[in-house]
């Protein structure tokens, strides 16, 4: 029997569904997408072990994007209280 196929995007239909959704820019939207799915695959997003947080220059990585890109979504997404900022690094809280 082969694993379960991971079926990406499965969260998109909650997220745009909160009323946060429509507050954020385009860059937000879609870095509040893709770490949804990421989360999926790596917990350490979701609930991070004590200085294990995912680090800003992680999640250029992770979603392939420029950092000044990237730090204008987070900051609306922190701001939104969709991603939490620990000490060192980030928290997806909105899943």
């Amino acid at each position: 029997m082969s694993p379960k196929q991971q079926r990406y995007g499965r969260h998109v239909r909650a997220v745009m569904l909160d009323q946060r959704w429509a507050l954020l820019p385009l860059a937000a939207r879609a870095a509040w997408l893709q770490l949804t799915d990421i989360a999926d695959v790596m917990p350490e997003l979701r609930q991070p072990g004590a200085g294990r947080a995912v680090s800003r220059d992680e999640l250029i990585r992770l979603l392939s994007a420029r950092g000044d890109e990237l730090d204008g979504a987070l900051a609306h997404l922190v701001e939104r209280q969709i991603v939490e900022k620990l000490s060192h690094g980030f928290r997806l809280k909105a899943y």
